[in-house]
């Protein structure tokens, strides 16, 4: 004898929690909306509401990422534009600052954030071609670190 297809009354599904991942992604979507709104101070509620909302769906999409090739891409970056960013670094460095002209050349990791936090403020403009180049270093830096951190924790082996 075959049961029924449609039953009365269907088998209620198991309730689904969040996990803290998904709590985490949701808080830092919505964060990502309100500093866009904050930064571009849009004018009117629907152009704010507009801003928020593509913010808040960039920043919750990038849960989708193959993080596998993030990480490619962004080691194959780090590899090409290390070199050329540290020996722009050397050139383009105001050479009044001894101390700072000797990290660059120690430290290069460092010395990128040196140049971000000494340029920005003293220019007053971001858009300084060493402050740029520092900041996309260091950027490129950030998300190979992510994405390496996320593969290595999708590979670490679950016990039982």
């Amino acid at each position: 004898m075959t049961e029924n297809a449609n039953p009365a009354k269907p088998p209620a599904e198991p309730e689904r929690g969040y996990s803290l991942r998904e709590w985490l992604i949701d808080a830092l979507a919505l964060g990502m909306g309100g500093l866009a709104v904050y930064h571009y101070k849009p004018e009117g509620f629907l152009a704010g509401l507009i801003v928020f909302i593509g913010a808040y769906t960039l920043a919750h999409s990038l849960q989708g990422l193959n993080w596998q090739s993030l990480r490619a891409i962004s080691e194959f970056l780090l590899v090409l534009l290390t070199p050329m960013i540290h020996l722009g670094t050397l050139v383009m460095a105001p050479a009044a600052n001894v101390t700072g002209m000797v990290a660059t050349f120690l430290l290069p990791g460092i010395a990128q954030a040196y140049w971000l936090w000494e340029l920005w403020p003293a220019t007053g403009v971001p858009s300084h071609p060493l402050a740029v180049m520092c900041a996309a270093w260091l950027a490129v830096l950030g998300i190979w670190i992510a994405a390496k951190t996320i593969l290595a924790g999708a590979r670490a082996p679950k016990p039982n």
